[in-house]
């Protein structure tokens, strides 16, 4: 994966963004909040070309409706595909049983985001052990390949979901 443009993130992104290690970025909310927000390479469905994205709660405060993280997630996604023309998969974390609030909340957040029509977001549920995942693909509408990509996880998900016979 290619490291996200600090320079150039730091100028759209609503809170100020700092490189940590393997593929991370940290920020600091005005709540005293602290994100990472990491790239993995992820090989469940592609050989390559393919990231997973997280956001996780460093400090493990309570955070407030701020549409500032908001602003800085959208503008790091956004970085990252200028970056890599990849797709980039995300799961919600299932540990508090939220996962089904966070699946909501960033639905609404890409819903809202003015550049949403360049990008194709799928999402889906699949169940493991009786724990809901929620699971999607974010793709940017002009990838050569988007068919392909968006036929691979459905194919994914409906492996996923379709009971054995």
């Amino acid at each position: 994966m290619n490291e996200l443009n600090l320079d150039r993130l730091n100028l759209t992104s609503p809170y100020t963004l700092w490189r940590t290690e393997n593929n991370s970025y940290g920020f600091r909310t005005n709540y005293g909040v602290i994100y990472r927000v990491g790239f993995y390479k992820n090989e469940l469905i592609w050989a390559d070309n393919s990231y997973e994205f997280g956001i996780n709660n460093e400090n493990h405060k309570t955070s407030p409706n701020d549409y500032k993280v908001k602003g800085t997630i959208l503008a790091i996604i956004e970085e990252f595909f200028i970056s890599n023309p990849s797709v980039l998969l995300y799961q919600c974390e299932t540990g508090d049983n939220r996962q089904a609030m966070r699946a909501r909340l960033f639905a609404k957040w890409f819903n809202d985001y003015k550049e949403k029509d360049n990008f194709v977001i799928k999402a889906a549920v699949v169940k493991d052990e009786d724990i809901d995942n929620y699971i999607g693909i974010i793709i940017q509408r002009n990838n050569p390949q988007i068919e392909k990509y968006l036929n691979d996880f459905e194919n994914f998900v409906r492996f996923f979901t379709q009971k054995p016979i």
